[in-house]
């Protein structure tokens, strides 16, 4: 399989944040498809200092199971940090590990706070994703690498 598939969500920051709830098909190398059990992509920013909207998924989920697993947890919690976040997803999943692609790379206190939870995060140049299709809210996006 070369492909990362499943549902999750739009985390968009701010005073008027939201949760909006999306799905993600996205070509990848073969071998990394098969590691990522949840990831988290940002499509938009240059640096985590710019990070507006993130879009979280578990891979093989469904809209039902993420919604219980995460999204209503996040909510419950009103205010999060990116560590909060990733280690919600990945301890939703079971998993060890989550996959960040990105133009950027997480700061030290997030790699440490996640690591004082066992998650490693695993960061991924955004071109890594070959291509996607994201749906959001009866909104459809394309994207692909340069």
């Amino acid at each position: 399989m070369d492909y990362i598939i499943g549902a999750g969500a739009i985390l968009e920051s701010g005073e008027s944040g939201s949760i909006t709830p999306a799905t993600l098909h996205a070509h990848v190398d073969g071998a990394l498809a098969q590691r990522v059990q949840v990831a988290a992509v940002d499509f938009d920013s240059a640096s985590a200092h710019s990070l507006k909207r993130l879009l979280i998924i578990g891979q093989g989920w469904n809209a039902a199971r993420f919604r219980s697993n995460v999204t209503d947890k996040l909510r419950a919690r009103r205010e999060c940090t990116l560590a909060d976040v990733l280690r919600t997803l990945a301890e939703a999943a079971g998993a060890s590990e989550v996959h960040l692609f990105a133009h950027w790379l997480p700061d030290e206190a997030t790699c440490a706070a996640l690591a004082q939870s066992g998650i490693s995060l695993l960061v991924h140049p955004l071109e890594s994703i070959e291509a996607a299709s994201l749906v959001s809210a009866q909104r459809r996006q394309y994207w692909k690498a340069a």
